[in-house]
């Protein structure tokens, strides 16, 4: 099935419209001096066909309410801080069921980074439908050099949020990705974004994905893209 996906090269012609919104993200990222992003790297994803869960940005929480509606309950409400850091230690990341869980969670998510991390800046909150499934992947890449090969593929798997597996590969060339890339079909409008992505742009140091499957109705519901320095 990956055969001609890599070695056809598919994955430098592909996602066009994913590879122009990538560059642009890498000027930012450039005048920011920012070593990693998260909300944009949920974008990036979903240029690269990625099913990535539904998700609005508020900066207020009357306007919780509105995407409450739209997106519908459960939620998961996340902080969004001017740099990546893991939510959940710093307690920024809560689940709602209703309206007035919003009303308590809301505010607490922000005052959790507010107090524990005072030195980041509040960009306001992601609020994403929560996706649903007794399985989770979280998916690692990491390269120690801004080349395209080596790299270390790290894949966790979960059931019931118990650790069942880890897959741990040194991947280094094309020819170890054709070998060990799930060959399910449903797994392929997934992979083939991911390796695309990360085929194409050597700047990214680190490549982070938090998946709750199985597929077909697998979601991306968090993603972190780390750049070597510039």
């Amino acid at each position: 099935m990956w055969k001609r996906f890599f070695k056809g090269k598919e994955w430098d012609k592909s996602f066009k419209l994913g590879k122009k919104k990538m560059k642009d993200l890498l000027e930012r990222v450039k005048k920011r001096g920012d070593e990693g992003v998260n909300l944009e790297a949920l974008e990036v994803l979903e240029f690269y066909g990625l099913p990535v869960a539904p998700y609005r940005v508020v900066r207020s929480q009357d306007e919780v309410y509105q995407v409450a509606e739209d997106l519908g309950y459960p939620l998961v409400l996340k902080a969004i801080t001017s740099k990546v850091i893991h939510k959940e230690d710093a307690e920024a990341v809560a689940v709602v069921n209703n309206k007035e869980m919003v009303n308590k969670m809301y505010p607490s998510v922000l005052g959790e980074v507010a107090s524990r991390m005072p030195w980041l800046t509040l960009m306001g909150v992601l609020v994403q439908e929560k996706a649903e499934g007794t399985e989770k992947q979280e998916i690692s890449l990491e390269r120690e050099g801004k080349k395209a090969f080596p790299f270390k593929w790290i894949i966790r798997f979960f059931r019931d949020e118990k650790e069942e597996g880890i897959r741990d590969t040194e991947v280094v060339d094309i020819g170890d990705l054709a070998v060990h890339t799930p060959q399910k079909e449903e797994w392929r409008e997934i992979y083939q974004g991911v390796w695309s992505l990360w085929l194409q742009y050597p700047q990214i140091r680190r490549l982070e994905l938090d998946i709750i499957c199985p597929p077909p109705s697998a979601k991306v519901v968090d993603a972190k893209i780390f750049f070597f320095e510039f």
